[in-house]
């Protein structure tokens, strides 16, 4: 494909000149104009590879002037055109930083030269500059690798800690008192340490999890599953957990059918979601979990009456290590939300969030009933 030139000569016969013999020589002349106004509208009409600019022009505007605009809002590579090579001219015109001048009159071979040598050299100055921004996005890329690292451990280590203490201190008391204590003495402490190590088993879960749907190494493996089972077993396994301290209720609409979904996916789903909701509600308050059947999707809705999100942070929920700013002590690791978000993404499904402060939160996700290719 022909380079596209733009013409830019106040003499109309030497224009049509260059023109012809531009042509001649291969390149395509997009058009001629006579002032430094039209040639940086006809610039950006039609994007040429190079403009053939003569720096003494009608009008208040240049050559110069007019090369200047040109370079600086649409990057297009100059050449000048002159009967004059006086110092401060050209002076003037290395500001515009031109990738040539040719001095009137000139030969054919002259002409084509410094046009092939500009193209060429405005070419590897695009070159140059793409490694240059592809460099800086990978440096930037790795630093935002490393600070997310170096935060992750940092955040991962400060939540080990205290299901360690829990189970340390406990173990301890034991160890010293066991012959002294009432058996529900020790029972209670007992219970304690298998809170922690729960409380540990589903931090490194969520390490693991993230870590794979972090580095895009989680896949989908979709297989029947009977969702009203699935949920009626998730639902049951956390109010054994929570005990009489919460009341977890189950719903369903819907005719029950089979879905094709990625079971261990779900289970990490619900398992962040409904553990949230449990987490940020008062002491005997009520979770409800509703599954709802759609003709190709199915609906799941969370909803718990605990503190609440501020709406204005319902946008950085899913966002790594983020968590609402009225948290306070309730321990977390703000994995939990990025998790159920990708296992969200990987079933082509749509997740939700409703909150008030004070007043509550429901989580909804949709997904569809079939995988989706």
């Amino acid at each position: 494909m022909s380079h596209k030139i733009l013409v830019v000569e106040d003499e109309a016969i030497i224009a049509e000149d260059i023109a012809l013999r531009l042509e001649k020589m291969g390149y395509e002349v997009v058009d001629i104009v006579a002032s430094g106004e039209e040639a940086i509208a006809a610039a950006g009409i039609h994007q040429p590879n190079l403009v053939l600019m003569d720096i003494m022009l009608q009008g208040l505007m240049d050559g110069i002037m007019a090369a200047d605009q040109i370079r600086e809002t649409l990057e297009i590579p100059v050449v000048y055109l002159t009967a004059y090579a006086d110092e401060n001219t050209l002076k003037r015109a290395k500001v515009t930083q031109p990738l040539g001048y040719i001095l009137k009159p000139f030969r054919e071979t002259e002409l084509w030269v410094t046009i092939e040598i500009a193209l060429s050299r405005h070419q590897a100055e695009l070159e140059v500059k793409k490694a240059v921004s592809t460099a800086e996005t990978n440096r930037y890329k790795a630093e935002e690798v490393s600070q997310i690292k170096s935060q992750y451990l940092s955040m991962a280590a400060h939540e080990f800690r205290n299901p360690l203490t829990t189970i340390q201190s406990s173990a301890e008391l034991i160890q010293e008192y066991v012959n002294n204590w009432p058996p529900e003495k020790t029972q209670k402490h007992l219970e304690q340490i298998v809170m922690a190590t729960e409380s540990l088993n589903q931090l490194l879960e969520d390490i693991l999890k993230f870590g794979k749907a972090d580095f895009k190494k989680t896949s989908l493996n979709p297989a029947p599953l009977n969702l009203a089972s699935f949920c009626e077993r998730i639902v049951e396994t956390f109010q054994l957990s929570a005990g009489d301290e919460y009341r977890l209720i189950f719903t369903q609409q819907g005719e029950s059918r089979v879905a094709y979904l990625d079971q261990k996916l779900l289970w990490h789903l619900f398992n962040n979601l409904i553990a949230n909701a449990i987490k940020y509600s008062p002491a005997g308050g009520e979770i409800l979990i509703t599954l709802s059947f759609q003709p190709d999707e199915v609906v799941f809705q969370i909803c718990d009456r605990g503190i609440g999100i501020d709406p204005e942070e319902i946008d950085t929920l899913f966002v790594p290590f983020s968590r609402a700013s009225n948290v306070g002590t309730i321990p977390g690791t703000g994995l939990g939300l990025a998790i159920a978000k990708r296992s969200v993404d990987l079933h082509h499904g749509q997740i939700t969030v409703e909150s008030q402060l004070g007043q509550g939160t429901t989580f909804t996700v949709t997904l569809p009933l079939t995988p989706v290719p």
